[in-house]
C-alpha cells in the first residue's frame, strides 16, 4: 500500500499547490501553445469525459477502492501486482477524495492537444496499461 499512499499524497500536494497558486480558469504556460498548468474543476470522469456523472463516479471510485483493497488483502502476491494495483488505487482514492470534499476533481496538466487531467488520472491510466500488459505477457500461450 506504499504506492497507494505515495500516489495519494503527491496527488493531494499537486492539486493543493495548483488551487492555491493559480487562479481558477487561468493557465501558466510551460511551453507556449503546447503544455501548461491550468486550474480547472472536473465533475466527470478522467480527462473530462462524461461531466454530468459526478455522483456515479463517486460511487464507482468508492467501489473500485474497496474492491482493490479486498483483492490485495485476499491475494498476497508479488510486489509488481501490488505496485500496479497501488497506482490504480492511489489515483482512485485521490480523485474520490476530491469528489467527496469538493464535489469536483481538480485538473491541471494541460497538453493543448488533450483534455486537462491530473496526477491521479495519470496513475490510474498507467496502472491499467501495466495491468493489461502484465496479463498479456504472463498469459500462457496455447
Amino acid at each position: 500500500m506504499l504506492v497507494t499512499a505515495a500516489v495519494f499524497i503527491v496527488d493531494r500536494v499537486t492539486k493543493n499547490l495548483v488551487a492555491s497558486q493559480i487562479e481558477y480558469g487561468s493557465e501558466v504556460a510551460i511551453v507556449d501553445h503546447l503544455v501548461g498548468i491550468t486550474n480547472l474543476r472536473n465533475s466527470g470522469a478522467a480527462f473530462g469525459f462524461a461531466p454530468a456523472g459526478a455522483g456515479l463516479f463517486l460511487i464507482a471510485s468508492v467501489l473500485v477502492a474497496i474492491g482493490l483493497a479486498v483483492y490485495v488483502l485476499r491475494n498476497p502476491g508479488d510486489q509488481w501486482s501490488f505496485g500496479v494495483l497501488g497506482l490504480i488505487m492511489g489515483g482512485t482514492v485521490g480523485n474520490g477524495f476530491d469528489r467527496i470534499v469538493h464535489g469536483t476533481v481538480t485538473d491541471f496538466i494541460n497538453f493543448h492537444f488533450w483534455p486537462v487531467f491530473n496526477l491521479a488520472d495519470s496513475a490510474i491510466t498507467v496502472g491499467v496499461v501495466l495491468l493489461i500488459a502484465s496479463y498479456l505477457i504472463r498469459r500462457p500461450t496455447s
